[in-house]
């Protein structure tokens, strides 16, 4: 018995094509931008998290650290609950734009019904990254 392929219909095509728009791409700062976002909008807080700077996952590293050591125990030492669990759900973000790209540093415009606001992004061995590390020195 030979089994025949059957040719691809236009709507599997297009549900396949789809399916690639949500997986993390730290391509561009504004790919990452739109992973990271994506990523707390739908609860992926690994794939978020994944989307930091390697200096802003050590600085929520220390201060979670720091917390845990404080709390006696009683509050685990982990920088994806501690970060996220910190965070608002994010605006609704209408639109990502590149401001500035010079070497391995850049900067995203990000605007949403809360206002415009300005992401730090920096390119790593794995690619861009969102970097945090001055906002989290802020008292």
């Amino acid at each position: 018995m030979t089994m025949r392929l059957l040719p691809a219909t236009p709507l599997l095509l297009v549900l396949l094509a789809l399916g690639g728009c949500n997986r993390p791409s730290y391509e561009t700062p504004v790919k990452t931008y739109q992973t990271f976002h994506r990523a707390v909008q739908y609860g992926e807080l690994k794939t978020a998290y994944a989307s930091l700077s390697q200096p802003t996952q050590e600085a929520l590293q220390a201060r979670a650290k720091t917390v845990a050591d404080a709390s006696g125990g009683t509050v685990k030492a982990d920088p994806v609950a501690f970060f996220f669990a910190n965070v608002p759900l994010p605006a609704d973000v209408t639109e990502v734009s590149l401001l500035s790209e010079e070497g391995d540093v850049a900067r995203v415009v990000v605007v949403s019904s809360a206002g415009k606001s300005e992401v730090r992004m920096v390119r790593e061995l794995s690619g861009w990254k969102l970097d945090l590390t001055q906002s989290l020195q802020q008292p």
